[in-house]
């Protein structure tokens, strides 16, 4: 079993093929895939792991179905691949969550609108089973009648409501867990991690970025780590660092979506999870 040391001073004594600035997901999953593949890496985080974006969001693998309106056939096929992969190699942290989208009349937010567009999603996506266990896969999608809908969801909207359509997407229930597991894996295959280590500036060689140059967040200690490459995952930051510490713009400045979650101290009801729409749209939606 993988024990994660804190081991500053290995840091400075080696030079690195790839160092990561950030340890969410991404960050954990692009130094997993390094080390996989026999490149050196260093990590480092200015907090916990996984502390911020990775560990507050709707906790969802998703497989690319909400791709389809934007017509991304790629990044739908994509994001299919990616869920199944966590479905098989994460079992205990990630499963199928059946999701209920509400049906109401006969236009955009009816049945038939609904179902050619999951029928689509299901084809492009057709061998996403492949490889998984049964109670792991994800299903076609189906349709439920009002009378179910109203059962499963009482004091949900009943005027125009002919139902319901219900898809499958990923859960993952523990995303810090999951960040953690992914680099304890990163570890195992011989990458140098640590949190509280912040990056604070960049060694510029030659006009080339050459390493960066991090705090320890608990003693103020200055470490110095050498790469041929730096990966900014920081999310975020990620832009704040670049313009910060390299004078970079974008032409777009980085936009952020506008979702949002609850929290409520009650249990389900039922095993369905209940899709809601909000007043806010979608500018990029075909």
């Amino acid at each position: 079993m993988c024990t994660l040391t804190r081991n500053l001073a290995i840091f400075g004594e080696r030079h690195y093929d790839l160092i990561v600035v950030g340890g969410g997901i991404f960050g954990a999953f692009a130094a997993r895939e390094a080390a996989l593949r026999g490149l050196t890496v260093a990590l480092v985080e200015k907090n916990d792991f996984a502390h911020a974006t990775s560990a507050n969001h709707f906790k969802m693998v998703h497989g690319g179905i909400r791709y389809l309106q934007h017509g991304d056939i790629i990044r739908i096929k994509e994001s299919s691949k990616e869920r199944s992969a966590m479905l098989r190699i994460a079992p205990h942290l990630v499963s199928p969550l059946p999701i209920v989208i509400p049906t109401y009349g006969h236009g955009k937010k009816g049945k038939a609108f609904l179902a050619a567009g999951m029928l689509c999603y299901d084809l492009l996506t057709c061998g996403r089973n492949q490889k998984l266990l049964a109670g792991r896969q994800i299903p076609w999608s189906q349709f439920l009648s009002k009378e179910k809908i109203t059962k499963l969801f009482p004091g949900i909207k009943e005027k125009g409501l002919t139902g319901g359509a219900v898809f499958a997407d990923g859960q993952v229930y523990n995303p810090p867990r999951l960040a953690l597991s992914v680099i304890k894996s990163a570890v195992e295959k011989g990458a140098d991690v640590a949190n509280y280590l912040e990056q604070v500036d960049f060694i510029i060689n030659q006009g080339k970025i050459a390493g960066v140059i991090a705090r320890d967040c608990l003693s103020g200690m200055k470490v110095t780590i050498r790469g041929d490459c730096v990966l900014n995952t920081a999310g975020p930051w990620a832009y704040r660092i670049i313009k910060t510490k390299l004078g970079l713009t974008l032409d777009s400045p980085p936009s952020f979506s506008r979702d949002f979650a609850f929290v409520i101290k009650r249990k389900p009801r039922n095993t369905f999870a209940l899709a809601c729409a909000t007043s806010t749209g979608d500018t990029d939606t075909l």
